[in-house]
């Protein structure tokens, strides 16, 4: 069967479980999730990953290939005279009887294997950049749902604040302290409000649909546990160069097709050397018996074709993966060093949010409240007292979720996001 076959069928196979994978009911999933559970689950379950996998196997059929040793050949003819005169020895039938063994004796087998566990060195590490590409997009919308979640929790809480107000304002209506303009007015307040909670639960809908999606599950709509929280990583770009040199997956990756490629070209040199084939042989007559037996030597001359165009191809990959390689490495460096800048950036932004909205918001709250009952603010002051609340609320939801979500980058670009 011809590598291409194998892999058409490897291909079948893989998404032929993916498609059951994705049949499963959604009860065989959780319906809450941490991070490092979902992590898992990408891991496992993953259609695209699962479709990615069938590379090594496919890798791993290419490696028992090319460790096979070449067949032998075996001829027989028969010859019967048919023209001349015939004489007692060449009136009998003539009967021949050939072995052919081609003979690597230029190190072609040796160089062929080399080239195919290259190979799947390379297709693993493709498969594991498939994968932290996966993770990194399953953590992204782990993290999304949380401030979704969080921020719908929010605006739960503000309708139901809004609808206090109402309350009072009827009252007030009602004594003659308020007139209709007020409840008209936090009446369309409330419905703005309902329509940011329908918003953002919207939005919730979508992170939970995009992780189904991810696991190709339709049915399953988890929900996350906890809230984002900053882990508080160092921002130090010298400690996170020697994890993004030999744990990044894109450059673990580059790497592996460079030296592929380098093996490739190896096994094109050892190509070129013609194979000989040692011929044994025997040769006999019936009547009068006569045998004879020999050996014989064959080989390629490569006077037309040296395959040089072959080793110039070969040579040109290398060249392109060796070229593809460096620039990975050196944007990934350029990059670490923006991601490192930006998390310090939000994290400052963060605290400095904090220290000047963060601690007043509770206060804000219940002066403006007293202030309305006792008739020393407006219902606009009330109205905006709350809004205010909410939107400072909103923002450090905003501000954690955006430090977190670079912190998960910098985790993806080292290779660390797993660990």
């Amino acid at each position: 069967m011809s590598n291409r076959r194998i892999a058409i069928l490897l291909a079948v196979s893989a998404m032929s479980t993916a498609s059951v994978r994705a049949q499963e009911p959604a009860s065989a999933l959780p319906e809450r999730l941490t991070l490092p559970i979902l992590l898992r689950l990408v891991a496992e379950r993953s259609p695209r990953l699962a479709v990615e996998q069938t590379a090594i196997d496919t890798a791993e059929a290419e490696r028992i290939t090319a460790g096979a040793l070449p067949n032998p050949t075996v001829s027989y003819g028969r010859f019967t005279p048919s023209g001349g005169a015939r004489t007692q020895f060449n009136g009998s039938q003539q009967q021949q009887t050939t072995v052919d063994l081609p003979l690597l004796i230029g190190g072609q087998r040796g160089a062929r294997i080399e080239a195919a566990e290259q190979g799947l060195l390379a297709a693993r590490a493709r498969v594991g950049l498939t994968g932290n590409e996966l993770a990194l997009r399953a953590a992204d919308l782990f993290v999304g749902l949380q401030a979704a979640q969080e921020k719908a929790s929010m605006l739960d809480e503000s309708v139901a604040e809004i609808k206090r107000v109402v309350a009072i304002v009827s009252g007030r209506l009602d004594s003659g302290a308020a007139s209709r303009y007020d409840l008209t007015r936090v009446e369309v307040e409330l419905a703005g409000m309902n329509a940011r909670l329908a918003d953002a639960r919207a939005e919730l809908s979508d992170r939970s649909a995009g992780l189904a999606a991810l696991l190709g599950a339709s049915g399953w709509r988890p929900t996350a546990i906890g809230i984002p929280t900053p882990a508080g990583l160092s921002t130090s770009v010298a400690e996170w160069r020697e994890s993004l040199i030999s744990s990044n997956p894109q450059i673990i990756a580059a790497r592996r097709e460079e030296e592929a490629t380098q093996a490739a070209l190896k096994r094109t040199e050892r190509e070129r050397w013609p194979v000989p084939v040692l011929s044994l042989g025997r040769t006999w007559t019936g009547d009068p018996f006569g045998a004879a037996n020999f050996v014989g030597l064959s080989t390629e001359i490569p006077l037309s074709d040296a395959r040089r165009g072959l080793i110039a191809k070969a040579a040109a990959d290398l060249r392109a993966a060796q070229r593809r390689r460096e620039a990975i490495e050196s944007e990934a460096d350029v990059e670490l060093q923006r991601l490192v800048d930006a998390l310090s950036q939000r994290r400052a932004a963060l605290e400095r949010f904090r220290q000047n909205v963060g601690e007043r918001i509770p206060a804000l709250k219940q002066m403006a409240e007293d202030a309305y009952r006792l008739g020393r603010g407006s219902l606009l002051e009330l109205i905006d007292a709350a809004r205010s609340r909410l939107d400072a609320r909103l923002t450090e939801v905003d501000l954690r979720t955006a430090t977190v979500g670079q912190e998960l980058r910098i985790l993806g670009l080292t290779g660390k996001l797993g660990g």
